[in-house]
């Protein structure tokens, strides 16, 4: 849907303003095992450090980001994963989503906030699994423009690959990544091959959050050997509460007769 996209323009905009200055929060060298509370925030073997920052990487023992930084799964026989999409911008309604979210959902931020680390260290402490939202072209780009690096469709791999090893390296503790906007690029088989590959290569899993209707995604992670997860609805099309419940329950409909199932939301209020 694009509402759910057009959404976040305005605060993305000033927070692109912001980064291109400076180049956005960078976490520094991990030299040492970093946690959150209990929860593994950082760790030297999952870890290249670059001049740009820390890049995540599968250690010399096999061991991935997506397994070290993930939230515990939930026992039982139907589960369902809700991911909650935009935190990391506005400090306000991200202090509000950790307040009042319980840790089994999982967050998705934004890279582009000087103090995107802190939020980060925050949600791994309160026990969310944490995703890195990568930037990514809309259809209407670049009059909703997700912010500087975006990966765009149509570009020669070379330039994608110069844009995608900027977000990865702001903050570490994620176990996978997202699509921020990216209608657009998701539609694309040629320029998403190669992002998935590389998202693969570091030991990271891709979260399609269905914002993208003509997505290819599940086609060209199953061609590439990518792990995948993709939403099957957005539960906040319609920012009501009872719209918001409706689509809860359709969660539960399909968890019950699929095993689980999986849904996204934005940083709304309502949410």
């Amino acid at each position: 849907p694009a509402a759910p996209e057009a959404a976040p323009k305005a605060p993305l905009a000033r927070a692109a303003a912001a980064s291109a200055d400076d180049g956005g929060a960078v976490a520094g060298p991990v030299t040492k095992p970093v946690y959150a509370g209990k929860a593994l925030l950082a760790d030297p073997a999952l870890v290249l450090n670059t001049k740009q920052g820390p890049l995540p990487r599968i250690a010399d023992n096999g061991r991935t980001p997506m397994q070290a930084y993930a939230a515990p799964a939930a026992s039982g026989k139907f589960r369902i994963a809700i991911v909650v999409r935009g935190l990391g911008i506005s400090a306000a309604a991200t202090q509000a989503a950790l307040d009042s979210l319980p840790p089994g959902v999982t967050l998705a931020f934004a890279p582009y906030a000087h103090d995107v680390s802190h939020w980060v260290a925050e949600a791994r402490a309160r026990g969310h699994e944490v995703l890195l939202e990568i930037p990514m072209e809309p259809y209407d780009f670049p009059d909703s423009d997700p912010g500087p690096h975006t990966l765009r469709a149509g570009q020669g791999e070379t330039a994608n690959m110069d844009r995608l090893t900027w977000a990865p390296t702001r903050f570490t503790g994620y176990a996978g990544v997202t699509n921020l906007m990216g209608q657009r690029f998701l539609s694309d088989s040629d320029a998403l091959s190669p992002t998935l590959t590389y998202l693969s290569r570091h030991g990271l899993y891709f979260f399609d959050n269905g914002s993208a209707a003509q997505s290819v995604a599940p086609l060209v992670a199953g061609q590439v050997g990518a792990p995948l997860v993709q939403s099957n609805a957005a539960i906040d099309t319609i920012q009501t509460a009872l719209e918001i419940d409706h689509r809860l329950s359709d969660l539960e409909r399909a968890a019950r007769a699929n095993g689980s199932a999986t849904g996204s939301a934005f940083l709304y209020p309502v949410s």
